[in-house]
């Protein structure tokens, strides 16, 4: 969560944007969530931007059983002043400043079968708003949003055209861990935590 909202709120414009004294400019990022981890991750990053006065609409499906890890974040989102949505008539009409997409998940595809999911889909590409996926799912996999950034999650993935510019964010993964499934691993993130892999 931490790394995405870093990169987020650099994409909403940084200090320029985000300065204390500047509360007439507050930038609007519509969430898109699915009902698994991403989703979880992406509520986390929602949370993180909130916190810097960014204006946040969370979109989640309802779900009878959620992943505790949704539970949990979903707690600490609520504490914030952001705003839930579970219908994508209560998105906005208007144009978002960003729209971070977390809808997909490597584990289930047949998530994209749902109305909710073509609903959320169609409402994202007819609002016209940059967007950046988290996670993207690999090549191979039609991405059914477009982005202008994608932020691969420890090592990059194969990712199609649809992914716009790629960016690597270290989420941490211990050395030790690369090597016993025999990945010879040295970081390229130095004192960063967001790399961009595209040339600049």
């Amino acid at each position: 969560g931490v790394c995405s909202s870093q990169m987020a709120l650099t994409l909403l414009g940084g200090p320029n944007r985000l300065n204390p004294k500047n509360v007439h400019q507050r930038p609007t990022v519509a969430l898109l969530c699915g009902p698994h981890v991403k989703g979880a991750q992406g509520i986390s990053c929602g949370r993180h931007l909130a916190n810097h006065e960014v204006h946040v609409i969370l979109f989640l499906p309802n779900f009878v059983k959620m992943l505790e890890s949704i539970t949990n974040e979903l707690m600490l989102f609520s504490k914030t002043g952001g705003k839930q949505v579970a219908s994508v008539k209560d998105l906005p009409d208007t144009p978002v400043d960003l729209v971070i997409n977390c809808l997909d998940c490597h584990e289930n595809a047949f998530l994209r079968d749902q109305p909710w999911y073509r609903a959320v889909v169609d409402w994202a590409n007819q609002n016209r708003a940059p967007v950046l996926s988290i996670d993207p799912p690999v090549d191979g996999f039609e991405q059914a949003i477009d982005a202008k950034w994608s932020l691969a999650l420890g090592l990059p993935l194969p990712l199609g055209d649809c992914a716009g510019r790629v960016y690597l964010c270290d989420i941490g993964i211990p050395k030790r861990v690369f090597q016993e499934v025999g990945i010879k691993y040295h970081s390229p993130f130095g004192s960063k935590f967001v790399i961009p892999l595209h040339s600049t």
